[in-house]
């Protein structure tokens, strides 16, 4: 089984109904967001659907990142006290920033 396309990703609206989600390095999208169902009467609320989602996709190997520090922050720490809050603190600000660009509060 081979990996995922690494991050960072980000999302590149082309449209209100069709968006793109890019890596670096790739020459090409690594996913298509596309609302075939879209009319001009629901262009707002798809709009905003559309880029909710991209945020979240874009944000996939960040939010992977977090968990696999949460789930390893002591794997490598032993029980030294410091070491353990340091890597915690690590996990907990990879969560945030994660959580952030999934939900687009990020600057």
């Amino acid at each position: 089984m081979s990996g995922h396309t690494p991050g960072p990703w980000r999302a590149f609206n082309h449209s209100w109904s069709d968006t793109s989600i890019l890596a670096h390095g790739f020459d090409h999208a690594i996913c298509l967001l596309d609302i075939n169902h879209a009319t001009e009467g629901s262009q707002d609320a798809d709009e905003a659907l559309m880029a909710a989602n991209a945020r979240l996709i874009a944000a996939a190997p960040d939010l992977l990142e977090a968990c696999r520090l949460f789930l390893g922050y002591n794997a490598d720490e032993g029980d030294d006290g410091i070491a353990f809050m340091l890597a915690y603190e690590r996990a907990v600000s990879a969560a945030l920033q994660a959580v952030a660009k999934a939900t687009g509060a990020q600057s």
